[in-house]
Formats: C-alpha cells, structure tokens, sequence
C-alpha cells in the first residue's frame, strides 16, 4: 500500500488554537506493479494468503479504468478542484469555484 493523502480532509487542519490537528479522513493508496498485470486483457492477478487457511491462493482483479493508464493526450489536462472550467460536464454543470 501507499500513502495518498490527496485531499485536505486527509491532511488535516489545526483547531483550538493550533493545539489540536483535526484529521477527517484517512486515505491510501494501492500500487499494483506492472509484473502483475496480463498485457492481453485488463486483468492483474494478485497473489496473497486467503484468511481461512494458510495456503497461498491468486486471482484476477478487473480495473475502472485502462492499465496501464492512458497517458494525456496534448490537447487534455489534467481536472484540478481550485481551476475553473468553461466547458460543461457530462450533465451540462460547470465548475466554477468559490
């Protein structure tokens, strides 16, 4: 696993007069290694001890998303919270800001 903490829930906040950090979430990360995924298919087989019994067991692990990842075209960028954006979303909103 890896340590995310992407967002500022996760990082946390001072209160009560810097004496207090104030954590709202907590986030990780999964690395999967590319040693671990089929090049024909969008699977990753993941190997790892099941609970019930000691045996080592492996299976197939199907992504949301293209593995590995598409890289950005030079036309797109990347969707960033703090950035307005003029064009609408899939439900016609826009993202503006406050």
């Amino acid at each position: 696993m890896t340590s995310a903490n992407l967002s500022k829930a996760a990082w946390g906040t001072l209160e009560k007069n810097g004496q207090q950090l104030m954590i709202r979430s907590y986030e990780i990360g999964v690395l999967f290694l590319p040693k671990d995924q089929d090049p024909n298919s969008k699977y990753l087989h993941v190997k790892g001890k099941q609970q019930s019994n000691a045996s080592l067991s492996s299976y197939s692990v199907q992504l949301p998303f293209d593995v590995p990842p598409s890289p950005y075209t030079k036309d797109e960028r990347p969707w960033m919270w703090d950035v307005k954006y003029d064009t609408p979303d899939c439900h016609g909103r826009i993202w503006s800001p406050s």
